[in-house]
């Protein structure tokens, strides 16, 4: 950061760092809608960090921003898998790991789950 720069934190909400397998698929391209019609397409990518108001992941594949996907995961503590729709902010190449890092905002969110991951944030 440039001398004299000041830094204004631009989330919503806190987050921590946090890894677990996290599966989607992606809905928001025609090809992809016609492919999860026919098959179930799911990719198996790691959390890097969670909040109440969303996900960065770490995977193979460069994702869009404003990308729909439905996520799965199940981060320790929890019984039942979190299942819920969320669209890609932002993707960049971690070139230190050689993948990409993707920031994805929730878009629902059941009650139980919010609540389940402010606790985790706040552990």
């Amino acid at each position: 950061m440039p001398e004299g720069e000041i830094f204004v934190e631009r989330r919503k909400y806190k987050r921590v760092d946090k890894k677990f397998k996290v599966n989607y698929k992606l809905v928001s391209a025609q090809n992809e809608i016609q492919n999860i019609k026919q098959e179930a397409f799911k990719k198996e990518v790691e959390s890097a960090n969670i909040s109440v108001g969303g996900i960065q992941l770490i995977g193979e594949n460069e994702l869009q921003k404003e990308q729909i996907l439905r996520i799965e995961f199940k981060p320790e503590g929890k019984e039942e898998p979190i299942i819920t729709f969320a669209e890609v902010r932002w993707c960049a190449k971690d070139a230190s790991l050689n993948k990409f890092r993707t920031g994805i905002e929730f878009l629902v969110l059941k009650e139980e789950d919010k609540n389940f991951i402010a606790k985790l944030v706040e552990e």
